[in-house]
């Protein structure tokens, strides 16, 4: 009797398209890593935009206040010219963030010094067509 050697022999083919396979799922992970980094890389631009030009609306509606003296504010306010209202016994400085946004800061006359009640921000209203 004649004893044959049954060996399993893997063709060139099967490692190399194997292979292919892991090198494209590979691709595909890094392709989209590099995407994430870069759209968490925009975002991070964008608030780091929006916070700057907070702030420097802020820094100028604070200097427009610390340069305001207790009498004759609206005549101040004026010369100015800087945007703001005047109501129940309040004045509201108004300076744009950007298109969308504007900043308020709210303070009153008490006993001949300024007082700051607020800084507030909001959403310019969109006029409609209609």
């Amino acid at each position: 009797m004649s004893k044959e050697k049954q060996e399993f022999h893997m063709s060139i083919g099967a490692p190399s398209i194997f292979m292919l396979f892991v090198v494209l799922v590979m691709l595909i992970l890094a392709t989209l890593a590099s995407l994430r980094a870069h759209s968490y890389y925009e975002s991070t631009l964008r608030q780091m935009n929006l916070t700057k030009q907070y702030y420097q609306a802020q820094s100028h509606l604070l200097t427009v206040y610390e340069q305001l003296e207790p009498k004759d504010i609206e005549q101040q306010l004026k010369s100015k010219n800087i945007h703001y209202i005047y109501q129940n016994q309040k004045y509201c400085l108004i300076d744009s963030i950007n298109e969308d946004q504007d900043l308020k800061l709210t303070f009153q006359v008490q006993d001949e010094n300024l007082h700051i009640v607020s800084f507030q921000t909001e959403n310019k209203e969109v006029e409609d067509g209609n």
